[in-house]
């Protein structure tokens, strides 16, 4: 089974159509709706890589009643959820025992990474197309402070929510769902890979400041990454850089 099967499946099944008109009104049944698809297509895919709703719960680090509740679409994952949970279905192997917690770090990290990344090209779409935040909060009927947490990663923005604003956008979900979607692979004891040879004692002290090790992660999960999308980071990151600098400047908070 191709490892992106339930991401192309769900950004199919939900592509928003450019025909398609909801009012404000309609949103949340739309929501519902789309909820409920995304959960059909999560079950289908979960029971044809046959792995258990507890399989999943454990890879994730939640609860087996999470699981359930995204197949049933009583809630729903994030885009970032979603692509992990599509790794494990389409073979990553389970967290293995001793590199438990650091593999939840790196899966927290990307994350977060990933909801910023989300969030800043979102920002960048609204303002190319020159819809204020408070007039595209209205049209997808979400509060304009969602709206702005959602452009600075601060609040995790659902499937279907993140469909009804790239609709709102006139975008292909592909525009969110193009960036590096592989968390780099741990070794079973979860400890940091050596450095090289040649890397001489700044690596070693680098490497042993444990305020460092985010920034280890990151170039780890970097080797990874097509030049293009690291392109594509870099300016999403700019982005939200400015985007914060100009909203520190606007509250009067010290940048």
């Amino acid at each position: 089974m191709d490892r992106v099967d339930l991401i192309q499946a769900a950004l199919e099944a939900l592509e928003p159509s450019a025909a398609a008109k909801i009012t404000p009104r309609d949103q949340d049944e739309a929501r519902r709706i789309r909820g409920r698809l995304l959960g059909v297509l999560i079950r289908k895919w979960r029971l044809a890589a046959e792995r258990s709703i507890t399989e999943c719960a454990n890879f994730m680090g939640a609860e087996p009643q999470l699981i359930e509740s995204w197949e049933y679409g009583e809630s729903e994952p994030s885009l970032p959820q979603l692509e992990l949970l599509s790794q494990f279905l389409n073979g990553r192997d389970s967290i293995p025992t001793g590199a438990h917690s650091a593999e939840r770090e790196t899966q927290a990290e990307y994350i977060l990474l990933r909801l910023r990344l989300i969030g800043a090209l979102l920002r960048a779409a609204r303002e190319s197309s020159d819809q204020p935040v408070e007039e595209l909060s209205e049209t997808v009927g979400l509060a304009a402070a969602q709206l702005t947490n959602f452009e600075f990663g601060e609040e995790i923005i659902t499937v279907s929510d993140l469909t009804a604003l790239a609709q709102a956008l006139g975008l292909d979900m592909n525009y969110f769902a193009a960036l590096p979607q592989n968390l780099p692979v741990w070794s079973q004891s979860g400890s940091l890979p050596t450095a090289p040879a040649d890397s001489g004692s700044e690596w070693r002290e680098f490497a042993a400041e444990s305020d460092n090790l985010p920034f280890i992660r990151l170039a780890m999960a970097f080797q990874h990454i097509a030049r293009a999308d690291l392109h594509r980071i870099a300016d999403a990151l700019f982005a939200i850089i400015r985007a914060m600098a100009e909203n520190n400047s606007r509250s009067g908070a010290p940048s």
